[in-house]
């Protein structure tokens, strides 16, 4: 069974990857792709038997792959989407997975797949309703108001307006309030993008996500790039840059 994954986040995709390796059946792991560009190119040229998605990369959603090539390669969505929008496409996909990864639930996902695979999304018709459902559902859930973060043996509730800032640092993520506290949030910069409100946060960059008012200073860098100075001041004293190709969007975000 060829696969291929579609994932930006190494350690996403790193996850996953293990897991399959140790499935009963036999898998290779044909090709990870990271990004829609990629993905258009890959396939015009391949294919496989199985593809693994997640939803949100890095220059926009994987639906843009399959709108574009029009594929019918049975999918299984990795997704951060809420149980709405979950149940809205389960009919029509193989199966999906929340992150972080369930090894009873991807076992599940592949015994779907091989036992049957009528069910898969194999009409690109079928996978037009299910981006349209998708669409619908993700512009009526709303974002999340509440984080259980951990600090020691204490768990501790932190509302969206305390936040500062997220921060991940040597595989862990950090949550940085505004009188400066940090705490360990179990999350990934990639699904935790999609559960903010994207009026309040912006991803800078891999490493960071930031409130508003938690940026103190913008500084020209380059021609092509800003520099952005945090309140309060990350522990690690990253220079914190935003690339040529983030400034117009972040600019955007600002002015909004």
């Amino acid at each position: 069974m060829d696969i291929v994954i579609i994932e930006d986040e190494d350690l996403a995709a790193e996850s996953l990857e293990k897991l399959l390796l140790k499935s009963e059946h036999k898998i290779n792991i044909k090709k990870r792709l990271e990004s829609v560009a990629q993905s258009i190119a890959w396939f015009k040229e391949n294919t496989c038997d199985l593809i693994f998605s997640d939803i949100h990369l890095g220059d926009g959603e994987s639906f843009e792959i399959f709108e574009t090539l029009k594929i019918t390669t049975p999918i299984i969505f990795t997704t951060a989407f809420d149980q709405y929008a979950i149940q809205s496409f389960q009919f029509f996909a193989i199966d999906y997975l929340l992150k972080p990864y369930d090894k009873v639930k991807l076992n599940n996902a592949i015994e779907k797949y091989v036992k049957s695979s009528s069910n898969a999304v194999n009409d690109f018709s079928q996978l037009e309703d299910l981006i349209s459902k998708l669409n619908t559902s993700s512009e009526q859930k709303t974002e999340q108001e509440r984080f259980l973060v951990t600090r020691g043996e204490k768990l501790i509730s932190i509302t969206s307006n305390e936040i500062a800032y997220f921060m991940a640092e040597n595989k862990t993520l950090f949550l940085f309030t505004t009188n400066g506290d940090s705490y360990l949030y179990d999350d990934t910069i990639s699904n935790l993008e999609h559960k903010l409100s994207k009026k309040d946060f912006f991803k800078i960059n891999r490493k960071y996500i930031v409130r508003h008012n938690a940026i103190k200073n913008i500084i020209k860098y380059s021609q092509n790039r800003l520099k952005v100075e945090l309140q309060p001041s990350p522990s690690t004293n990253d220079f914190i840059l935003i690339s040529s190709k983030n400034i117009n969007t972040f600019k955007d975000w600002l002015n909004n």
